[in-house]
């Protein structure tokens, strides 16, 4: 289960931020449908528009029928699971298997954590503020606000200074960024342009050469809310090349925009685990009998 570990958090970790009916489109878009633009080269400040548009009609998700492929080197298996998102950084996301639950995964505005029940005896958490500065000691070479924008919910700072490059029939923005161990990287959303008119395709994360790509996030098909017209992705495929890792995730019964109301506090809180001793990535075990914070999914 030490691949559930890996497989999930890198999935939801990316994440720490009535049904309507979604009918699904196959193709390359992600972030806002097939937007058209007066020019076939948008400027940066178009793209970003482009981006923000979508993501402003989408303030949650909640998904009944997550399920997840996950392939590490010549390992390979499947968990189906159930995801609750809404902004800014509430977050919680429980896999199953055989009917029990192997991992719970969430986010709120102060922290985030994670419980393999297979995998370190231990439910794992970190403040948001201790992760910027880069204190845990983590394998994940990302920021969790990255993932965010892969499944349409991220929300772009304008101020900040993109670029915009053509290659082939793709348009690449590119913003220059540091990752928590302090590294500079590059951040792009690649484009796949059609004739007059551009779609969401992939979301890369590239050391500062743009020669190697760290991680990405594809979209290979997306659905569309028929009351507010968000695009979100239907299937997505993470890749951690460095760790041969593939996660394919494709979600069904998804509804946009869900009433959380009074569930919200329960449902965004890190759980109680009777038995199960908590250790913050920071600064190490927590002390026995410490506070810890309570929350189910429902």
């Amino acid at each position: 289960m030490r691949l559930v570990l890996t497989g999930v958090t890198v999935g939801a970790m990316a994440l720490a931020v009535g049904c309507n009916s979604l009918p699904h489109r196959r193709g390359f878009d992600g972030g806002g449908g097939g937007q058209q633009f007066s020019s076939a080269t948008p400027a940066a400040n178009e793209l970003v528009k482009y981006l923000n548009d979508n993501s402003s009609r989408v303030q949650g998700l909640q998904c009944e029928q997550l399920d997840l492929d996950i392939t590490q080197k010549l390992q390979s298996f499947h968990v189906e699971a159930k995801l609750a998102c809404q902004k800014p950084r509430n977050f919680r996301m429980r896999a199953y298997a055989l009917g029990k639950t192997e991992a719970d995964v969430g986010s709120n505005e102060q922290e985030f954590w994670f419980w393999v029940g297979k995998g370190e005896p231990y439910l794992f958490h970190c403040s948001h503020q201790d992760f910027a500065t880069g204190k845990p000691r983590m394998a994940f070479p990302f920021q969790p606000e990255w993932v965010v924008e892969a499944i349409g919910l991220g929300e772009y700072d304008a101020s900040k200074d993109r670029r915009v490059e053509v290659r082939g029939n793709s348009i690449q923005l590119i913003e220059q960024a540091t990752s928590p161990q302090g590294k500079p990287v590059r951040k792009v959303v690649v484009f796949n342009r059609g004739r007059d008119q551009v779609q969401v395709r992939a979301h890369l994360l590239q050391d500062a050469t743009g020669k190697q790509t760290i991680c990405s996030a594809v979209i290979t098909e997306v659905q569309q809310d028929r009351t507010t017209g968000a695009v979100v992705p239907k299937k997505v495929e993470l890749n951690w090349p460095e760790e041969r890792l593939t996660m394919k995730m494709k979600l069904d019964g998804l509804t946009v925009n869900p009433n959380f109301d009074q569930r919200a506090a329960a449902l965004f809180s890190r759980p109680q685990m009777p038995g199960i001793a908590t250790w913050d990535l920071a600064r190490g075990p927590d002390a026995p009998g410490g506070v810890r914070q309570t929350g189910g999914y429902r």
